[in-house]
């Protein structure tokens, strides 16, 4: 799930897909409710059984299918093609990534479902 500044920040300039709440370079958030910099948002990402949604300040904003013919295609036709194990691992970390830019998170929760 991209955080960022939808306001600031280049990324978000470039567009949706790369807007705060997206699956990066891929999927669009529908609706974009974020909240300006400065506010806090709530975001929770829920997978079970290879389905994923993203959820930000109580809404739902995208879902996706790992493994379907169409997460194959999406995949195949972005920048993440040349990662054989892209979206494969069912286990794993967490990982938190920022390019230089303050962010703050808070009460990070994970639930085994």
């Amino acid at each position: 799930m991209q955080v960022l500044d939808n306001e600031r920040h280049i990324d978000a300039q470039l567009g949706e897909p790369r807007m705060a709440g997206a699956l990066y370079d891929l999927i669009a958030p529908e609706p974009q409710n974020t909240r300006p910099a400065g506010e806090w948002n709530q975001a929770e990402i829920m997978v079970y059984q290879g389905t994923v949604v993203h959820r930000m300040n109580g809404e739902k904003i995208l879902e996706y299918h790992l493994g379907t013919d169409q997460w194959k295609e999406m995949v195949k036709n972005s920048k993440f093609s040349e990662y054989e194990d892209f979206g494969k691992y069912r286990e794993g970390y967490i990982g938190l990534q920022d390019h230089g830019n303050d962010v703050w998170f808070r009460n990070i929760k994970l639930k085994k479902l």
